[in-house]
C-alpha cells in the first residue's frame, strides 16, 4: 500500500485543475524536476482517458459542449503544470518547470501535450498570425488595430466562453474566457519572466501591443473534429 498511494495522488493530480496565478519559483532540485516529469506524463495520458470517454458519443454532442470538453482538458489538465515556467527567448523544454520555454514553443507545446496533431516546432517559429491562421479557419479570427485594452475585453467578452490564441507585435499566447472573468496564459518576457495567467484587463503586454490577432481555437469545428479523432 505505501506505493500506491503516491502513485494515487499523481492521477488525480491532474482532475479539476483550475490555472493558478504564477508565483516566484524555487529552484527546482532533481527530486522535484522528476516528480513534475512523472505528473505531466499523467496528465497527458489523462487526455487520452478523455477523450476515449467522449468519442463515442461526440457527434450526438452539442457544439457548446465540446467545446466545454475541449477547453477543459487543456486549462484544466494541462496548463495548470506550466504555471512558473521559465521564460527564455530560445526555450523549448518539452516538461514544465524544466529547463525554459518561449512564448511560441509555450502555445504549441500546450496544443501538441493536450492531443492536438500540430507541427509543434515548424508553428513555434512563425510570426504570431501566421501561425494562428495556420491552426484556426479565418471566420474565428479577428484583427483589432490600435484599440484600448478596454474595447478589447469587450469583445472577448461578447465571444463568450472559451479558448483563444492571440498573437501579438511581439508575442503570442492564450485567451481564456470563463464566462466571469478573462485570463492571459503565457510565456512572458516581462516581470516574472515565466509562464504567468494573469487578468488580461490588467495585463502590460496585452495593453502595449498596437496590433492584435484573436482566433477562437475552441469554436472551430474543425479543431475539434480533429481533437476527438
Amino acid at each position: 500500500m505505501k506505493y500506491l498511494l503516491p502513485l494515487f495522488i499523481i492521477i488525480i493530480g491532474c482532475r479539476g485543475k483550475k490555472p493558478v496565478k504564477a508565483k516566484p519559483a524555487a529552484a527546482p532540485t532533481a527530486q522535484m524536476a522528476a516528480f513534475a516529469n512523472i505528473n505531466y506524463d499523467s496528465c497527458k495520458k489523462q487526455i487520452q482517458l478523455i477523450k476515449q470517454k467522449n468519442k463515442a458519443n461526440w457527434r450526438k454532442l452539442a457544439k457548446s459542449e465540446k467545446e466545454k470538453i475541449a477547453t477543459a482538458a487543456i486549462v484544466e489538465t494541462i496548463i495548470p503544470n506550466w504555471i512558473g515556467t521559465t521564460w527564455d527567448f530560445n526555450g523549448t523544454t518539452k516538461t514544465p518547470q524544466k529547463g525554459s520555454i518561449a512564448c511560441g514553443y509555450f502555445v504549441t507545446t500546450v496544443l501538441q501535450d493536450a492531443g492536438f496533431t500540430i507541427a509543434r516546432t515548424k508553428l513555434a517559429q512563425c510570426a504570431s498570425e501566421q501561425m494562428i491562421t495556420t491552426l484556426v479557419q479565418p471566420k474565428y479570427v479577428q484583427r483589432f488595430r490600435n484599440v484600448s485594452i478596454e474595447n478589447f475585453i469587450t469583445a472577448i467578452s461578447a465571444k463568450q466562453y472559451g479558448l483563444y490564441i492571440v498573437g501579438l507585435d511581439n508575442h503570442t499566447g492564450f485567451i481564456y474566457n470563463d464566462g466571469k472573468e478573462i485570463y492571459f496564459i503565457h510565456s512572458t518576457y516581462v516581470g516574472t519572466r515565466n509562464v504567468q495567467n494573469e487578468r488580461a484587463a490588467d495585463s502590460w503586454v496585452l495593453k502595449q501591443s498596437k496590433y492584435k490577432v484573436l482566433a477562437k481555437l475552441s469554436a472551430d469545428e474543425k479543431i475539434l473534429e480533429g481533437w476527438i479523432n
